[in-house]
């Protein structure tokens, strides 16, 4: 499985498409780029920090984080540098494992017919 160490190289295996993982509907890319993270409960900010993305998919992707107040349903506020700018995307938490050193939370979109990579990637 190729990966990607930032979001241009991403843009880049993406635009190829390929690299299926048999368990999913939508290709899914291997990826480790830093970002940070925030979710806020009635206009307070509960936690916030850094976070990996490690995966993603048109359905959603995969973060690595260290914070444990996070929680399914939560919505989580992402925050990746493409090239100068910073890409901000809202999810929500589907998903959370306790892994080595953290969690690894998977997210989808907000809406169910969004695409989160258009999301990373707007024209």
């Amino acid at each position: 499985m190729e990966e990607a160490n930032d979001l241009a190289t991403l843009k880049k295996l993406i635009s190829r498409l390929g690299l299926k993982d048999d368990r999913r509907q939508s290709p899914r890319y291997k990826v480790e780029i830093m970002g940070n993270y925030h979710i806020d409960e009635a206009n307070h900010r509960i936690c916030q920090g850094r976070c990996w993305l490690v995966d993603i998919s048109k359905g959603g992707l995969a973060v690595k984080m260290s914070d444990a107040a996070v929680q399914e349903g939560m919505i989580l506020h992402l925050q990746f540098l493409m090239t100068k700018k910073i890409v901000d995307i809202t999810t929500r938490v589907v998903h959370l494992e306790k892994i080595e050193n953290g969690y690894c939370v998977g997210v989808e979109s907000l809406r169910e017919l969004d695409d989160i990579v258009e999301q990373l990637f707007p024209q």
